[in-house]
């Protein structure tokens, strides 16, 4: 049994960590309000998006990964002897990719072919990747691997900060905020994911309030686990998110605490000013993360 590790471009993996692993990603994409469409971290990448959406009158729209794309990312691992592939995918609730890596699994032969929803996105997604691969380097099976990130999936937690739930209500990837909408004057809106799906959370006074609310949210639930990571997940406003994993690593300086960065795709949706902190009941690492002190 040899056993392959791939995923979708949201999940946010460092490129030294992808190639090492031979990790294959299969991108999603972002068209723009002039009609020109871009593979994310492929031919567009999150600082030059930024930019783009500072100036964009329109919210770019996003599509899952071509299944062509995915059968032959397949068909590669079995060119090169691998029996098994394990392909983790964002939520199903915000995405078509998870269905589709389904039914791209069917269509291929000479491979089993194992499709993941991480029911989350970016590092914490990510991180179900990260984690298999231990496990394969432990020696362990493809079910015993599989049965394992399983338990992260019902365990994975995330609460996201928004300046707006503009960019999430066009784009249809929250659920359940109609009552919000058009009632958040100098107000900033708190999520978090439920069964996959983008939900409310609270409604906090200020940013400020809202990133200690959730500061603490994720070390309240690291603390129901005997390993944790929490990850600080940054978006244009670098100064803040940065000051966030500082605060938290000061503050706890015995729980693991990684940083990382959004990418175009989730930035679309979650709009400029956007920040997240994921929580999973595992001991992950990720060697050479970001530099935090860029």
């Amino acid at each position: 049994m040899k056993i392959a590790v791939m995923t979708d471009s949201t999940s946010y993996i460092p490129q030294h960590i992808l190639e090492k692993n031979n990790i294959r990603i299969v991108p999603l994409s972002i068209t723009l309000e002039n009609g020109e469409n871009y593979k994310e971290n492929i031919s567009i990448f999150a600082d030059e998006f930024y930019d783009i959406l500072k100036t964009s009158k329109s919210i770019p729209t996003t599509s899952q990964p071509a299944i062509g794309e995915m059968i032959s990312a397949y068909e590669a691992y079995r060119d090169e002897g691998y029996t098994d592939v394990i392909v983790v995918h964002l939520s199903s609730g915000i995405s078509g990719a998870y269905q589709t890596a389904m039914q791209a699994s069917t269509m291929v032969e000479g491979i089993r072919v194992h499709p993941v929803d991480s029911k989350i996105a970016c590092l914490p997604e990510g991180s179900l990747v990260l984690r298999a691969l231990d496990l394969i380097e432990q020696g362990l099976d493809v079910e015993a691997i599989l049965a394992d990130l399983d338990d992260m999936v019902q365990h994975v937690g995330a609460f996201l900060v928004v300046d707006d739930l503009k960019n999430l209500h066009k784009s249809g990837r929250i659920t359940g905020a109609q009552a919000w909408i058009g009632n958040l004057l100098k107000m900033k809106p708190v999520l978090t994911f439920e069964d996959g799906l983008i939900v409310p959370y609270e409604k906090v006074r200020t940013k400020k309030r809202a990133l200690k609310l959730i500061e603490d949210k994720a070390v309240e639930i690291s603390n129901q686990f005997e390993q944790s990571t929490i990850m600080v997940i940054g978006g244009d406003e670098r100064e803040e998110s940065q000051g966030v994993y500082k605060d938290l690593k000061e503050k706890h300086p015995n729980k693991n605490i990684v940083f990382s960065e959004l990418g175009p795709v989730i930035t679309s949706h979650l709009g400029l000013g956007g920040f997240g902190i994921g929580v999973v009941n595992r001991h992950i690492e990720v060697p050479d993360s970001v530099n935090v002190e860029r």
